[in-house]
């Protein structure tokens, strides 16, 4: 397998340092209005009073499933472990958490298979570049919309156990590139083109 340019200790590190960070990004990913010192601060305990209760669940869950990610990079990112980082996400604030989506989504798009969601996740495991591997893990979850809610929240943690599991440092949407990802992504969607979309998770890495 292809290493990337640190070693894992440094990622964790990486990955620690950028926690916060990390948190921010996702819950922005999910049209979360809040700002990266109120993540802080709800992850401090600090009530944020405008806020919604499920909000900050929502924020809460998601420091939840970025530990359990970086304290078992032993495990393989598979089906079972996006289960399992989907049924944190979602804890308490859905009841099909874990689960695969079972019905056609608004767009019809129709449920996954599991046997050829296992399939094809252990395929892309044989991704040599680990970097390109995140990013395939990453756009496959959301364009398939494996789960019914908090796809991207789940893909964009399973993407950075990848990342940092193989040693290639942290993937960050940061504020300035929110509406690129959108329409990169929509572009994909639309088109079936991956190109751009890649290119622009690529460059979201970071090793430092």
């Amino acid at each position: 397998m292809t290493k990337g340019f640190l070693s894992q200790e440094n990622s964790l590190e990486l990955a620690q340092k950028y926690l916060t960070k990390c948190v921010y990004s996702c819950a922005k990913l999910t049209n979360i209005n809040v700002t990266l010192h109120e993540v802080q601060a709800i992850l401090d305990d600090i009530n944020v009073c405008r806020i919604s209760q499920e909000q900050k669940t929502a924020i809460k869950n998601l420091q939840k499933a970025w530990q359990y990610a970086l304290e078992n990079l032993s495990l393989e990112p598979d089906l079972d472990f996006l289960r399992k980082i989907n049924s944190i996400v979602l804890s308490d604030l859905d009841s099909d958490a874990g689960q695969l989506r079972a019905k056609p989504n608004e767009k019809n798009l129709p449920p996954p298979d599991p046997a050829q969601t296992a399939q094809d996740l252990e395929n892309m495991l044989k991704i040599e570049d680990p970097i390109d591997k995140a990013i395939e893990y990453f756009i496959y979850g959301c364009k398939n919309q494996l789960f019914s809610k908090g796809v991207k929240r789940t893909m964009l943690i399973a993407a950075n156990f990848i990342l940092i599991k193989n040693d290639a440092g942290l993937m960050l949407i940061q504020d300035k590139d929110l509406v690129d990802y959108s329409l990169k992504s929509l572009y994909f969607y639309n088109t079936g083109k991956n190109k751009p979309l890649k290119e622009f998770l690529r460059n979201c890495v970071i090793a430092r």
